[in-house]
């Protein structure tokens, strides 16, 4: 891993810093958050260090990226089909949609190709993480505030499976998934940190970042769509099993610890009213009742109709219709007849669905598996539980497609970066007199 002690980011361009400015600026402008993941992208191809690696990770990278480019090409072909097959202002418009969602995935894809290619930037979420955490404790504790301001009201809407406001410009689920992986990713350094015992570890900091980690977990509990709350648990149980897990006396501590905390977050009224949406969602879903209020029954008829679209396609495996996965879902609503009202027909909301309708599903499937083998523990990283963040996302991605939202890529490539961003240095194929070498 990078060496931590003191201050050792002398090129701040080979740091992932712009990164983190995009991450803050997402809540007020998208404009500047775009500008800062644009300039993230720039500097990984130009000040990119390059690292060596084995055979199977660049096969790995290779066949993420081209499932990634076949999943952008698919988008591009159906735009230009379009053009081709309306006329007037439906062709232009339906354009400038695939021109934009094309350029939402142009740095997830670009990324792609940069790891592939060796290319990688040191992060320092390990020693500047409050770049991530502060401003998304601003928001979130601004948020909880404004909350128990007007709780009576919120507390009715959480029952009818609406969002309480927050003081951002980020989708409220989207936010969730971003709280979520910042928890994630700050209780992975703790447990590391816990493991090495190093004498570097200031226990100030330590102290801090315990303090940011349940604030933030509350804060999740009173605000949080329950697709972050679902990441959250997924994440959080695999990392304390995979730290604890030879320990049976800490595993036991740590179910009473993980009971004692959800008995506490039950005294939130936010949180009870989520559980008993949920249970009520759950039970009008399965007997097949009225779902036309219903958040996750909205879903199960969303995801059915996309799977029946699946089967009857005999290229779905293959082939997709891009940018027309709105008309295609709308039309199956219609072909099926399914009982809800039309201004209730929402749209996928899975993104293992989504991209299967995009790009085929041997697309969706490939980029989830291939997830696994580009997150696992290589040359260029220092820990193997990647693939437990990325298990998290996939689980949050089947409930949201977090992909066709700017913060949900930005997530994604957070996620990537950091996990790849613990570089050793002695595997860099470029060595300086400012390598420092334990």
């Amino acid at each position: 891993m990078w060496p931590s002690k003191g201050f050792q980011y002398k090129n701040w361009l080979q740091t992932d810093i712009l990164l983190w400015v995009s991450f803050a600026f997402i809540h007020v402008s998208p404009a500047i958050a775009s500008m800062g993941l644009i300039a993230f992208v720039f500097q990984l191809l130009v000040w990119g260090v390059r690292v060596e690696m084995n055979l199977s990770e660049k096969r790995a990278w290779l066949a993420f990226l081209l499932l990634l480019t076949w999943n952008v090409l698919s988008i591009f072909d159906s735009a230009v089909l379009g053009l081709i097959t309306h006329s007037g202002g439906y062709s232009e418009v339906f354009m400038q949609g695939a021109v934009a969602k094309i350029l939402l995935k142009l740095p997830l894809l670009m990324l792609a190709l940069l790891f592939w290619r060796g290319r990688r930037l040191q992060s320092v979420f390990a020693d500047f993480w409050y770049l991530a955490v502060v401003p998304m404790l601003w928001v979130s504790v601004s948020s909880v505030i404004y909350y128990f301001q007007h709780r009576a009201f919120y507390d009715q809407m959480v029952l009818e499976s609406k969002p309480i406001p927050l003081y951002s410009k980020v989708y409220h689920i989207e936010f969730a998934v971003m709280l979520g992986v910042v928890v994630l990713m700050l209780l992975r350094e703790l447990l590391k940190k816990k493991s090495i015992e190093s004498v570097h570890w200031k226990q100030n900091e330590i102290k801090l970042q315990w303090a940011s980690v349940i604030v933030l977990v509350v804060c999740m509990h009173v605000l949080g769509a329950r697709t972050g709350l679902v990441l959250l648990y997924t994440g959080g149980l695999m990392l304390l099993i995979k730290h604890f897990g030879g320990s049976f006396a800490s595993l036991k501590k740590l179910v009473l610890f993980g009971l004692l905390g959800l008995g506490l977050m039950m005294a939130l009224p936010s949180t009870r009213n989520r559980i008993v949406n949920t249970l009520i969602d759950l039970k009008i879903t399965a007997n097949g009742g009225d779902v036309t209020h219903q958040s996750f029954g909205q879903r199960w008829i969303a995801w059915k109709t996309t799977t029946q679209l699946l089967k009857k396609d005999p290229m779905s495996a293959f082939m997709g219709v891009g940018m027309g996965v709105d008309e295609k879902l709308r039309t199956g609503y219609e072909d099926l007849d399914v009982p809800l009202a039309e201004r209730h027909r929402i749209g996928v909301h899975n993104q293992w669905l989504e991209t299967s309708l995009q790009s085929g599903w041997i697309s969706a499937i490939g980029l989830m598996v291939l997830g696994f083998l580009v997150f696992t523990r290589s040359k260029n990283s220092s820990s193997n539980s990647g693939w437990v963040l990325w298990l998290a996302l996939i689980v949050a991605m089947m409930f949201e497609s977090l992909l066709e939202r700017q913060a949900g890529v930005l997530v994604v490539i957070i996620a990537f970066q950091v996990m790849n961003g613990e570089k050793i240095w002695q595997n860099s194929e470029i060595k300086s007199e400012d390598t420092l070498i334990n």
